[in-house]
């Protein structure tokens, strides 16, 4: 017998008290904190461990009804520089295909001798230029066939759909084209590299950790290797894919 009884509805609002000023830093520096375990946890091998970075760049960037962005309400001794955030993209103004900030890879399975082909972020701090925040929050990471993506889109696709935060019992379509391989390169064997969803978001991880760094928010370090991601297996190759196509000779070219 079922002796649960519901308790009765109420539409009381509960008084609320103001978080601190420490309280508010205190939050901000775990976030940070969670978003290098993430890096580090993808860098490891655990690739699909950055999805739990979407809820906190959620948190820190993505305007929702219920309130501000966390990086517009931190305590005035929290100096965050809006016209420095760190911009891994650029892209023609007539560009017909922007393949996004990655590099291929190939990570050895158990007996390596069937290597996956997966897409990797791409390191590369000569690629790094320092932009507005809404420039950059609103700036593609990807152009592929008429469809782009957004760094906020992502962000929110894999937060509030594909299990970041919440788990959708269906996808939208243009990510679902981006996370079954429908916007990846095909190999010389017919086969698509895959994980494009999840090196897109390593880079904007990247990105947001650089940006916080220039402007001595980490709190701890934050470690990268510009040519080499260090996978547990240690074995992985790489080679440069960074497609960026567009008409005519002379380009003009911006950063997102």
């Amino acid at each position: 017998m079922n002796t649960y009884k519901h308790l009765p509805f109420t539409n009381m609002k509960e008084n609320k008290v103001p978080k601190t000023h420490q309280e508010l830093r205190d939050n901000f520096n775990d976030h940070l904190s969670d978003l290098i375990l993430a890096a580090n946890q993808y860098d490891a091998g655990n690739r699909r461990r950055i999805k739990i970075a979407s809820p906190i760049l959620r948190t820190l960037f993505y305007k929702q009804r219920y309130g501000e962005i966390m990086i517009k309400i931190l305590p005035p001794e929290v100096s965050i520089d809006f016209e420095s955030f760190a911009s891994s993209v650029s892209i023609a103004d007539n560009s017909i295909l922007y393949g996004g900030p990655v590099r291929t890879g190939q990570i050895p399975d158990s007996n390596f001798k069937n290597p996956k082909k997966i897409y990797l972020p791409l390191f590369n701090k000569e690629a790094i230029h320092w932009i507005d925040f809404e420039d950059w929050w609103q700036g593609r990471i990807l152009y592929v066939n008429g469809e782009s993506f957004k760094r906020w889109e992502l962000v929110k696709y894999m937060a509030n759909q594909d299990g970041g935060a919440h788990e959708d019992l269906s996808l939208g379509e243009k990510y679902s084209k981006l996370k079954h391989n429908l916007f990846s390169i095909e190999d010389a064997n017919g086969g698509h590299y895959k994980e494009l969803n999840l090196a897109l978001l390593r880079q904007v991880v990247h990105e947001t950790l650089l940006s916080f760094n220039k402007m001595n928010l980490l709190p701890e370090p934050y470690t990268f290797s510009e040519y080499d991601v260090n996978f547990s297996t240690n074995n992985a190759t790489f080679s440069i894919s960074q497609m960026n196509l567009s008409e005519g000779e002379n380009q003009t070219f911006k950063y997102y």
